[in-house]
């Protein structure tokens, strides 16, 4: 669903979002001469985004592998019915996972696990999860390679999209 509450997405504040989604400690100065604004603007559309929900934080994005965690795997997971919310929440006390997203179709979850090693994995699923009462059943999947891992969904369609309707700037 799009969010366009009073215009928040007009093509200025998705070129904002954009820049700030590929570094979120650009300063604003710098932004403004980019978009060929004043930083006071920058710093009102920022606010208002971050009030509307549209950001929800300023965060780094850090190299796994060079901090030693280069085992990636996800796991798909079942659940007994009705554990789910229990389930989900027994998973996100678990520090190595990075994600957890409920499924329709082969299994009820699916989790991102980042480890050190074989051993670290290992113990992640036998002492961590498949402890958990609500889990029935379990499938590990280790990813061999990773070529394309973002954060955020590209905007430059929505961007170009909101330049050709001509919105008005506030």
């Amino acid at each position: 669903m799009l969010f366009n509450s009073g215009n928040l997405l007009d093509e200025i504040n998705l070129r904002i979002i954009d820049i700030l989604s590929k570094d979120s400690s650009k300063p604003f100065v710098e932004i403004a001469k980019e978009l060929q604004i004043s930083d006071a603007t920058v710093h009102m559309r920022v606010r208002r985004l971050i009030a509307a929900g549209l950001i929800r934080k300023f965060t780094i994005s850090t190299d796994s592998i060079l901090l030693g965690y280069d085992h990636l795997a996800f796991m798909g997971i079942n659940v007994h019915p009705g554990a789910a919310d229990r389930a989900v929440a027994g998973l996100a006390e678990i520090d190595e996972i990075l994600e957890i997203h409920e499924m329709h179709g082969r299994f009820d979850l699916l989790v991102k696990i980042r480890a050190r090693s074989l051993d670290e994995m290992r113990d992640i699923v036998v002492n961590k999860i498949r402890i958990l009462q609500e889990i029935v059943g379990a499938e590990l999947m280790t990813v061999l390679k990773t070529t394309k891992e973002e954060q955020t969904v590209s905007l430059k369609k929505m961007i170009a999209a909101a330049d050709n309707t001509d919105v008005a700037l506030y």
